[in-house]
């Protein structure tokens, strides 16, 4: 007999001969597995609870002995669980703690296979007791229970439909259950939401740097709603400047000092915390402990939500991760400077994945010290309002959202409307400014469901002074970035290389020689010219297509000469090479350019 079955065992009637009943099965329904939830009194002796295998054994002399093995203490299967494409399958385990708690853990099936240490290791570190000796049989009592229930796995948390799954809580409906064989991120909740409120969130008055940061700790449970793969902000700025607190308040949306992650780890690590942490908020703190490349690779994926494809060990692709994350970062440089301190680059589109934001304000982060002597104590206080009080303000912003779902809310015009205000001068700053919005979005919902205790418009104006801050730290004045990029890197190019790398138009090589030539240069006019070659400009452009160079010099202005018919490239006769195709770049407008 394998079904499960659960049992409260009854107190034997030892005095009354005909009123005992043995709580253990006969030997006609053995071998089974039993679990009683409460210790079992047998015949007078007080046996544990938990889980036995009742067998009979044969004796030499054809005598059978009843066994009764006890092998954990109380662990039931209580349902069967798979996702809605039948697979993750897994099992639903309630079980009891040592300290006497009632648990419960989805278990994923695949961790049963080959030895199982898995499984025992996560039971143990939750607190089952059980028998060493009996290890194997554990595994196989789970593996041999078929409840009637089933439920729907989730392997990632965040939105699932309309419900919403954290590993140890499920919002909005009861089919369905958190699932994954990965660890999984720190949730946890300590003190209390009014606590935080208090002691965390009511600091936020007076200190948009630090709304903002709050309202970033609410804005991931929105990106599924409104379809955005992902969104980030780095907080840079100097030491002690207040980063970091403003990274652990918002990370006491939704748990303590352990849901703090650094960047001090490779791009295959920061997949796996993104993952962990679908659907809320991935803090990372001190981006100069991360290596240049694994930041260079890690910058659109952590946004965009999916990982490498990789191979599994018969060559095939294995299912990419994916997650839907918001990302809070801080350091005391910019995403890009970090990039180029290792050689590396950073394209437009990365530094709009994670947004730069100077930290700014009359103390360090701070504007309204609210009372305390200093920026350092101000910190001070807030922090250990952190540690002292979290996770409550993210479990009850969703509450808040999925009954609000339910009655028809609509989060796409509410964040059209919050768009509208931020005047973005084209589709890369609409772009920056969608971020922003969503974070005051979220801000100002919390402030309706009462989760922070803000006046209404207090995350909106917080957003639009990230916003302006990011602005005018970006220094492209309204134009597009990678055009500024493109002519930043050619102005850098001939500053770098001058006449090293330029021939004299008119007298070629004649005077001097010049090795690795990249162009030409004409100093007949009144403005010095650069003519470069086709080679010379892909060599100052390196990652850039060459018909996307020629439209971003085109667009500045910065042609001293275009050929027939309009073509950027100019028949230009050399000294002593003849004619050649060459650009003409004035060497003043590219520097007026670049620096506007």
């Amino acid at each position: 007999m394998t079904q499960n079955q659960t049992t409260v065992a009854p107190v034997l009637a030892v005095d009354d001969v005909s009123a005992v009943v043995d709580p253990f099965p006969p030997a006609r329904d053995r071998p089974c597995w039993r679990c009683y939830n409460e210790l079992v009194v047998r015949s007078g002796e007080t046996m544990k609870a938990g889980v036995y295998w009742h067998a009979v054994k044969q004796n030499g002399d054809d005598r059978p002995t009843l066994t009764d093995d006890w092998l954990c203490a109380p662990l039931q299967v209580v349902a069967l669980t798979a996702s809605q494409e039948d697979a993750e399958h897994g099992r639903l385990l309630r079980y009891i703690s040592v300290n006497g708690i009632w648990k419960q853990w989805a278990m994923p099936m695949q961790m049963l296979a080959g030895d199982g240490v898995d499984v025992l290791s996560v039971l143990l570190g939750e607190g089952l007791e059980l028998d060493r000796k009996a290890k194997s049989r554990i595994l196989d009592y789970i593996n041999a229970q078929h409840p009637s229930e089933r439920l729907r796995a989730a392997s990632t948390t965040g939105w699932h439909g309309n419900v919403f799954v954290l590993p140890d809580s499920i919002f909005g409906g009861e089919d369905i259950w958190y699932q994954a064989t990965e660890r999984t991120a720190p949730y946890g909740v300590a003190g209390t939401l009014e606590g935080w409120q208090a002691q965390v969130a009511a600091k936020a008055v007076g200190n948009p740097m630090l709304t903002l940061g709050i309202s970033a700790g609410f804005a991931g449970v929105l990106l599924e709603k409104l379809n955005i793969d992902g969104a980030g902000l780095h907080l840079f700025g100097d030491s002690s400047a207040g980063k970091t607190t403003i990274l652990q308040a918002a990370i006491s949306v939704w748990g303590g000092s352990m849901f703090r992650r650094t960047w001090r780890t490779t791009s295959n690590g920061l997949e796996g915390a993104a993952k962990m942490h679908t659907g809320t908020l991935l803090a990372l703190d001190e981006v100069g402990e991360v290596s240049p490349k694994d930041l260079y690779e890690s910058a659109y994926a952590l946004v965009n939500g999916h990982g490498k494809t990789r191979a599994n060990i018969r060559g095939e692709a294995r299912q990419v991760s994916r997650w839907r994350v918001f990302v809070l970062s801080t350091g005391e440089v910019t995403i890009a400077s970090r990039m180029n301190a290792g050689g590396y680059e950073a394209k437009a589109g990365q530094a709009l994945r994670l947004l730069d934001v100077p930290i700014t304000g009359t103390h360090g982060a701070w504007d309204d010290l609210q009372g305390f002597a200093s920026g350092a104590a101000f910190s001070d206080a807030l922090r250990d309002g952190s540690t002292q009080n979290y996770g409550h303000a993210g479990r009850a912003f969703v509450a808040a959202l999925v009954d609000a779902f339910n009655e028809g809310l609509e989060l796409s015009p509410m964040l059209e409307v919050a768009l509208k205000r931020f005047n973005a001068a084209d589709g890369q700053e609409t772009r920056a400014a969608r971020v922003f919005a969503l974070c005051g979005l979220a801000g100002e919902i919390a402030i309706g469901a009462g989760v922070v205790p803000w006046k209404v418009g207090q995350a909106d104006d917080a957003a639009l002074r990230g916003f302006k801050l990011w602005k005018d730290q970006r220094g492209t004045s309204g134009r597009n970035a990678e055009d500024v990029a493109i002519l930043r890197a050619i102005r850098d190019f001939t500053d770098k290389h001058g006449e090293s790398r330029f021939s004299d138009i008119a007298n070629d090589d004649s005077v001097r020689s010049v090795i690795n030539r990249a162009g030409y240069l004409d100093k007949s006019g009144e403005a010095i010219r650069y003519l470069f070659t086709a080679g010379g400009m892909k060599e100052a452009t390196p990652g850039y297509d060459i018909k996307r160079v020629v439209r971003a010099l085109d667009v500045a202005g910065v042609f001293a000469k275009k050929g027939a018919n309009g073509r950027t490239q100019v028949a230009t006769r050399t000294a002593n090479e003849g004619v050649k195709k060459l650009y003409h770049i004035d060497a003043e407008k590219l520097s007026e350019a670049a620096d506007a």
